[in-house]
């Protein structure tokens, strides 16, 4: 059965902040799990939207019950795609493994919205393993292990925020 996980949480930064801090969120202190983060590409649609593709390299810590099989630990590279419309002053993005999808795949959708001063920004995700044996335990460890990090993203992108704030640091549209 695939695991699921939603959430949302709000900002108080306006859109244009929001998502300038969402494209450079690493380095932060709380992604020290993020080995790289690489733009492959980046284009502007004739309706003004910024389209992005990243790839990040992350690492983690794996179950005590997989440990045998797969080691102790796991490097994966995650495909993240990004639309940023500054019209509507949402971001749409998409991110998955590339890698270690028999293991498990995880998918996570991404919505910010911007009213005023406050972004808001709805998490859905998904787990899903074929790993013969361990199917439904990988996709509960997975699912439980991504929430009880989540704290550490939303922290990140704050620190990001925050950090464009200081005075010395212009943001302009």
């Amino acid at each position: 059965m695939v695991q699921l996980l939603s959430s949302v949480y709000s900002y108080n930064s306006d859109f244009y902040t929001t998502s300038v801090a969402y494209l450079n969120r690493y380095p932060n202190p709380y992604a020290k799990h993020v080995l790289s983060s690489d733009t492959l590409g980046t284009s502007v649609d004739d309706q003004g939207r910024l389209h992005t593709t990243r790839l990040v390299v992350k690492t983690g810590s794996l179950p005590d019950f997989i440990k045998p099989i797969l080691g102790h630990k796991l490097e994966s590279w995650i495909i993240e795609k990004a639309v940023i419309d500054p019209k509507t002053q949402t971001v749409h993005a998409y991110s998955a493994n590339v890698d270690h999808r028999k293991f498990v795949k995880v998918e996570e959708y991404l919505t910010y919205k911007t009213e005023g001063e406050v972004t808001s920004i709805e998490v859905n995700v998904k787990f899903s393993s074929n790993f013969f044996g361990f199917k439904r335990r990988i996709e509960e460890w997975s699912r439980d292990r991504f929430h009880s990090n989540m704290n550490n993203s939303r922290e990140g992108l704050m620190y990001v925020i925050n950090r464009f704030k200081r005075p010395g640091w212009a943001l302009s549209a």
